[in-house]
Order: structure tokens, then sequence, then C-alpha cells
């Protein structure tokens, strides 16, 4: 819609120009150059008070031919540039979803295929990719919303390349969060208590930070630290985070250094190299809250409040927390 808007814009000034010029043509035309030049000849001889005559006679012409020239001017370049500053604003935040040209295999196909664990799907290009982790250990999972938003079917692959199919259980649109159970997957089995915490109490300037995600089709690891306790244009519900970031990290969790969950990466600024954007983990408790008892079927999601990753290094870690982090792929029909 926005586009749409900046286009209409653009029409509706290049509407208004082509106006101005016709009415400088129309006075242009009722201007008698060629007296006006013949007059002028005719003047030298006494030219200050002949030129006084002459402007007399046409300055009423001439005022109004310069007033159309200064305004067609003047409105043209600032309808320009405001059309190249709201578009260029529209331009500084991009979504870490990534999109894929699917090829020769349709679908339909896929979904006919599809035999449950250990399938892979690299073959089959998914539309869209993003990340995601789990937030309990019978199957329930957190991604970004624009990643399964009007998806037909969502499949997630771990780091050993499992496959399972997914529904979306809630979608948060106003902080960008999805909650998907994979649990309605036979194949699924439960998994040890996951090993994070999710920290919802502000964090530290300067704090280090890392995440895990899927820019590839392997999982990528990427640390920094949090330069802003706002996101994009001041947003008060993310962070800041200095992480160089790529499409498919979106979904992935942020962790401190002891290993608690304080964000969801869902964004970067593309004007500014290493800056990104992550939901604070209070509003994922939030919308968690928010959940309809009947999107759960009758279950109580519980998170894990103790942390097994505090006391570990970096690398430990890492090798701790990569089965939770899955992979997430979108399939959309084409009509």
């Amino acid at each position: 819609m926005d586009e749409e808007k900046d286009i209409e814009n653009a029409l509706q000034a290049y509407g208004e120009r082509v106006r101005f010029r016709q009415k400088l043509n129309a006075v242009q035309a009722r201007a008698d150059m060629d007296g006006i030049r013949r007059e002028v000849a005719n003047y030298r001889s006494e030219p200050a008070v002949q030129i006084r005559s002459l402007w007399n006679t046409y300055r009423t012409t001439l005022a109004v031919a310069a007033s159309a020239a200064i305004i067609t001017t003047f409105s043209s370049i600032f309808l320009y540039r405001s059309y190249q500053q709201s578009h260029k604003q529209e331009q500084q935040y991009s979504q870490l979803s990534k999109e894929i040209q699917a090829v020769k295999s349709s679908q339909r196909k896929l979904l006919n295929d599809y035999t449950g664990r250990g399938r892979r799907l690299s073959a089959n290009p998914a539309q869209v990719a993003g990340s995601g982790f789990l937030i309990t250990a019978d199957g329930y999972f957190v991604t970004n919303n624009h990643i399964v938003r009007d998806a037909d079917s969502v499949y997630v692959q771990s780091a050993k390349g499992d496959v399972y199919k997914a529904r979306v259980v809630y979608a948060d649109k106003d902080h960008d969060l999805a909650f998907l159970q994979l649990c309605d997957d036979s194949a699924f089995r439960s998994m040890p208590s996951v090993p994070y915490s999710f920290d919802a109490r502000p964090s530290d300037l300067g704090e280090r930070v890392y995440t895990l995600g899927y820019p590839r089709e392997e999982i990528v690891y990427g640390e920094g630290y949090l330069s802003s306790g706002t996101g994009y244009r001041g947003d008060s519900t993310a962070y800041q985070v200095a992480i160089g970031v790529n499409p498919g990290n979106s979904g992935g969790p942020l962790l401190d250094e002891k290993g608690n969950v304080i964000g969801i990466i869902s964004g970067k600024q593309t004007t500014s190299e290493g800056v990104s954007f992550a939901v604070k983990t209070n509003y994922l408790l939030e919308a968690l809250n928010n959940i309809p008892a009947d999107s759960l079927k009758g279950q109580t999601l519980r998170l894990n409040k103790k942390n097994t990753l505090s006391h570990l290094s970096r690398k430990q870690q890492i090798k701790r927390m990569q089965d939770y982090v899955y992979q997430v792929k979108v399939f959309k029909h084409k009509d």
C-alpha cells in the first residue's frame, strides 16, 4: 500500500508539472514577442524612458510567466525530494526473511511425496525461509510473523536435517511474532528441556550478545553487542544490536553471555553495516499470555526457568543450543 501511495503521489506531482507547463505555454502564446523585440529596437535612442514604458506595458505578462516558471521548478524539486526521502526511509529497514525461487518440483509434489522424519527439503526449495527456535521441549516454537504470514504450509528443518511439519498456533502481528507447534507431526519426539531461559529484564548497553540462525542451509553463529535500548526509529519494543545478519536470520534467538534469550532477531538497517534489530523477550512472554486456550488444545505452555548454559564456555553453549534452533521453510500456493 505504501508503494502504491508513493507512485500515486509521484503521478500527481507529474500532472501538476504538466499543468504548469501548459499555463506557461499559454502565457507565452499570448505574448507578442516579435512586437516586443520591434519596440525594443525602436527605443534605443532613449533607453531609460522607453524601457520604463516597455516594462509598464508588459510587466503583467512577464510576471505571470516568471511566477509560473518559479513555481513549477520549486514544486517539482519539493515533490521529488519528498518522494525520494519517503522512499529512502522505507528502504532503510529490511525484514530478514529469505525469498527463494522455487524450481522444477512444485509444492504439491513436495507435499504428496513428504514422508516425515529424515527427509530434506533442499531439493524442493521453499518460497520463504527464516529461522526459529523451540520454547518448550514438547514442540512449541517461535519465529517472526512475517516469515509465516499467508503460508499454506510450514516446515522446519533441524541442524541434523530432520524435517517436521508445523502449524501456526498464534500470530502477534504488532510485535512480528508467531508461535508454531511441531508436535502435530507424529515424527517429532519431545526433547530434553531447552537449555536456555527467557530473561525479560532490560539488558544493558554494551552487553555482549550472540545469535544462531540460517542465512544459509547450515546453522550460522554471529556475535556482537547491544548498541541501543530501542529499535528502528526508536521502537521501544526492540533492541538495536551490532551484529551482522542476513536474510534467513530472522526469527533466530538473541542471547546474552549467560545463555538467556533476551530477544528474537527481526530485521536490519540496510543503510548501515552490522546494525540489526531484535524484539525484546518481554513482548514474547506477553504474546504467550495472549494465546487463546482453544489454540493450545487445552495444553499449558510452561517455559523453562532453569538455565543450564550459564557456566559453559561459548563453544559448549553453541553445541547445546544447535538442536533447538531450526530453519523455517514456508510454501504458498501459486494461482
